[in-house]
């Protein structure tokens, strides 16, 4: 009886570790593997190369899809003749032609000065409305305040084509029909809605404790206005105008409208009269035109390239 005994101790021994075995062998093989270091770092470098392979994709296609009108319109003026269709995008013979008939034989160089004076006047009153009308509607408070920035957007909402029958009337009343005073009025009061919301906006995310400080040294709300906060309001001041003045400097149906005499033409209107023939267009002279028209917008962007993404970067972070 005792060895039978001792025989069913030593077997249940032996299965109990067996037991014990075939768990833990269960329990190791269960556990998650865990993947190496380099094997997580490549999987890494893989995903940032692939990344950065689409992005160089998107931006060559973005960037070569907006060079690619330019150039080819700037391949165009070079042609001769007055085709604007050819067989291969660059011209077999390059000729001047077109630019010298359009510097000796059109009102070129008036219509330009004529779109920049629009572009400036307009743009230089545009921004003195906007900023007066956000500071009044940021820091003071008057009954309809509320009411007064939704009506800037309702009328900021409204096409161009809904008033131009009203702006005609309002400017024959006035006498200001086929003058260039008319147009800069009409450019720079009917674009500033938008810009009043902005630079509303960018104002209120200007601490007051800077207007309360400054009163408290007797300043009143013009050196507070001037001394304060106009420095800081500069960058996007001058992005606005830049903006005001690439719109203004395109303007086409309005002055077509407003205006009748060739002298007062801005480059638009001007450039649609001299290339318009009695039976076709001569698009070569056109793109010769828009190459040179171009120029001055050029000029002003690269002259206020620091100040306009200065004002872009600070209206997308606190406007």
């Amino acid at each position: 009886m005792r060895r039978r005994s001792g025989k069913r101790d030593l077997w249940s021994g032996i299965a109990g570790a067996w037991g014990e075995a075939v768990v833990d062998e269960r329990a190791i093989v269960s556990l998650p593997k865990v993947s190496s270091p380099s094997r997580a770092r490549t999987a890494r470098v893989r995903s940032a190369s692939l990344s950065l392979w689409l992005t160089r994709l998107v931006l060559i296609a973005v960037t070569g899809g907006s060079l690619l009108p330019t150039l080819y319109i700037l391949a165009i003026s070079f042609k001769g003749g007055e085709s604007l269709y050819t067989s291969t995008l660059i011209p077999q013979t390059f000729t001047l032609e077109n630019y010298s008939r359009l510097l000796n034989e059109s009102k070129f160089s008036l219509w330009v000065r004529n779109s920049l004076i629009l572009g400036i006047g307009a743009g230089i009153l545009s921004l003195l409305c906007a900023t007066f009308g956000g500071y009044a509607f940021s820091r003071f408070h008057f009954r309809g305040r509320r009411h007064g920035i939704l009506l800037l957007f309702i009328v900021q909402m409204l096409p161009s084509t809904v008033s131009i029958v009203a702006i005609f009337r309002m400017l024959h009343l006035a006498g200001l029909i086929n003058k260039l005073e008319g147009l800069i009025l009409v450019f720079g009061l009917g674009t500033s809605a938008l810009s009043v919301w902005l630079l509303k906006n960018y104002l209120d995310s200007i601490p007051r404790e800077l207007d309360e400080s400054a009163q408290v040294d007797g300043a009143d709300h013009w050196q507070v206005f001037w001394q304060i906060l106009f420095p800081l309001l500069q960058p996007m001041l001058v992005a606005q105008f830049i903006f005001h003045f690439i719109g203004v400097y395109n303007e086409y149906l309005t002055a077509t409208i407003v205006l009748s005499d060739p002298d007062l033409y801005p480059l638009g209107v001007g450039l649609r009269a001299y290339v318009s023939g009695a039976y076709q267009t001569n698009w070569t002279a056109f793109c010769a035109a828009s190459v040179l028209g171009s120029l001055p917008i050029l000029a002003i962007f690269f002259l206020a390239q620091r100040l306009l993404v200065e004002g872009l970067t600070r209206g997308a972070l606190k406007g």
